[in-house]
């Protein structure tokens, strides 16, 4: 017990301890996890947030450039002449160039019977394929294609029918309003509403420079109209709607992207232009995967935003906090445990001593105890025959005397079976007469309960057992006949042997016929201090460890003692118990006969 005392207390510790332990790192995972889903969520807002500021800004111009051209339209009555709209090149910076093809697909301008300046000479040479086919100015306007498969295209090699037009989100369109350029202001509102529900979209496709695009729109007369953007004021404007180079983030989120960088990835994966915090650039340069990616709307779709940091949060507060309990927690059951050990280790040296000091008063009484059985009997032979009254007391003292010592006897046996085991001298004798040795010695004290004993013995045959050992089991098995069984009337005993080979087993039974042994109690009767039901056991006396005793005895002799539930010779209730001892056959010499005992394997 002293060894698995300090094993049960680990495992008392550990195990809340462990279970904690898994609960808390599991809690913590899923705190991170949250974490990261809530970045994630919190980058692509912020992404698409500068997504739809661009989106804005194409709105913006889109609505600048339908009332330019009604504006244009209305200047030259229709005809698009080419000072004119050379001079409102010129005027507007945001525009590289402006094309109109006529209702039946005839270009009208660049003009074709007018010689060209090398810009509008350039740019028919650019848009050569684009021009070539005006139904793709007519046929209905697509909704834009997934920024991933557009960003795959590259300016080289690009084919025809690789261009795309399609118009911006109405959810943008609706929250851009017009320009308030003063030279167009006196257009009626009415113009304003129907030039923007007319066709109209933005085409972006490769050509030898790059990405282009061009915003394009039918006029009241059937004409199409499109401008070409200036791809370094586009850039341009677009970079001014972004934060400055050091700044990622403001408000509430700024905090957390503190650490982190943006990148505008152009249609060539250059860098166009980056901001936020430098400590995340090596991230980059160092060739890892962004965080998060986000393609562009159109007219930018080949167009993406990278998304680097310096490394996710780590909830460290979280973990520390784990620690600091589960640190606290086995402190606090160390603790415990200790407390809890010193005050076991106290009791047990406290029943030690008490153990000790009943040894020890046990071992004293044995002596005197002698000298009182001894005098006793010497009395009862010198007094006449006829003090009847003197010969009854002295048999009451020597009774008593005698159960007084197997008492002492159980005490000390118990006591050094406990701490040393026990031990076995193996004598030559006959099992019968040894049980008929008790037999004579309890028959005065059991008929003095009307108990008789009834005793058939099969068990004659010479052999080696250890005759005090038998006589202390019989002693506290005929010790519970006399005090559970005293309306039963009879005792029965019963002996014989089995031989085989080399081996002689001794069987004793022993049967009363009082109260029995209920079935649910039948094994705790041999635990030591344990002493069956109350009604049982009410007003008897005893200590609880004569039967354990006994079983721990009969196990030594390599037997056993078993508790058989009802009597085999009456159809009564009662206790039987079943007694089994290994009693080898006996030899010539004591020498044969621990040879024979060191080869018989243990049971």
């Amino acid at each position: 017990m002293k060894r698995r005392t300090p094993l049960i207390l680990a495992v008392i510790i550990a195990l809340p301890l462990l279970l904690l332990a898994w609960f808390g790192v599991r809690f913590q995972l899923d705190q991170q996890q949250v974490a990261a889903h809530q970045l994630s969520n919190l980058v692509t807002s912020r992404l698409q947030s500068i997504d739809q500021q661009f989106q804005e800004h194409f709105s913006r111009l889109q609505q600048h450039f339908i009332l330019r051209a009604a504006s244009l339209q209305r200047e030259t009555e229709g005809h698009y002449n080419v000072d004119s709209v050379r001079n409102f090149i010129s005027q507007s910076a945001v525009v590289k160039q402006v094309f109109v093809l006529s209702k039946s697909g005839e270009r009208r301008y660049p003009p074709q019977d007018q010689p060209l300046n090398q810009q509008e000479q350039d740019f028919v040479e650019l848009t050569r394929h684009l021009l070539s086919e005006p139904e793709r100015f007519t046929m209905p306007v697509l909704d834009p294609a997934p920024p991933q498969r557009v960003a795959n295209q590259r300016y080289s090699g690009a084919r025809n029918d690789e261009i795309q037009s399609a118009r911006l989100s109405s959810s943008v369109s609706e929250k851009a309003g017009f320009s308030a350029d003063s030279s167009i202001s006196e257009l009626s509102t009415s113009v304003k509403e129907h030039a923007a529900d007319r066709p109209h979209g933005w085409i972006a496709w490769y050509a030898e420079a790059g990405l282009q695009q061009i915003f394009w729109l039918q006029d009241s007369d059937g004409n199409i109209v499109g401008f070409a953007l200036n791809l370094s004021r586009l850039l341009s404007d677009l970079i001014s709607l972004l934060p400055s180079s050091s700044v990622a983030g403001s408000g509430v989120n700024a905090e957390q992207e503190n650490d982190s960088e943006i990148r505008l990835i152009n249609d060539r994966g250059e860098l166009a232009y980056s901001w936020g915090s430098q400590d995340a650039g090596p991230e980059a340069e160092a060739g890892k995967k962004p965080l998060q990616t986000l393609f562009l709307s159109h007219p930018l779709a080949s167009w993406h935003l990278d998304y680097y940091t310096a490394g996710l949060p780590t909830l460290i507060t979280g973990w520390l906090g784990l620690f600091a309990l589960l640190l606290l927690l086995a402190i606090g059951l160390s603790t415990l445990a200790y407390l809890l050990y010193r005050e076991h280790s106290r009791e047990l040296r406290v029943a030690e001593q008490r153990v000790n000091f009943v040894n020890q008063v046990s071992h004293e009484l044995k002596t005197p105890l002698t000298n009182v059985r001894l005098y006793t009997e010497m009395l009862e032979q010198e007094l006449p025959e006829e003090e009847v009254v003197a010969q009854r007391y002295l048999g009451v003292i020597g009774s008593e005397a005698a159960r007084l010592s197997r008492l002492i006897e159980n005490v000390l046996s118990f006591s050094r079976l406990k701490r040393e085991g026990a031990s076995i001298r193996y004598q030559q004798g006959v099992v019968d007469k040894c049980i008929e040795q008790v037999v004579e010695l309890f028959t005065p004290v059991l008929n003095s309960r009307k108990l008789k004993i009834r005793f058939v013995g099969k068990a004659s045959q010479l052999c080696h057992f250890d005759s005090e050992v038998l006589e202390q089991i019989l002693n506290n098995l005929l010790s519970n006949c006399e005090k559970y069984a005293a309306d039963g009337q009879f005792v029965d005993i019963s002996s014989w042997q089995k031989e085989s080979s080399d081996s002689l087993y001794s069987y004793i039974r022993i049967s009363d016929f009082g109260p029995g042994v209920p079935a649910n109690e039948s094994e705790r009767l041999f635990e030591p201090f344990y002493r069956g039901s109350d009604k049982l056991t009410e007003g008897v006396s005893g200590t609880g460890i004569g039967l354990g005793l006994a079983r721990d005895l009969a196990r030594a002799h390599q037997g056993d003692l078993i508790v058989e539930q009802s009597a085999p010779t009456e159809d009564v209730s009662g206790a039987s118990f079943l007694l089994t001892l290994f009693t080898p056959i006996a030899l010539t010499t004591t020498k044969a006969v621990s040879t024979m005992m060191a080869d018989k394997p243990d049971d």
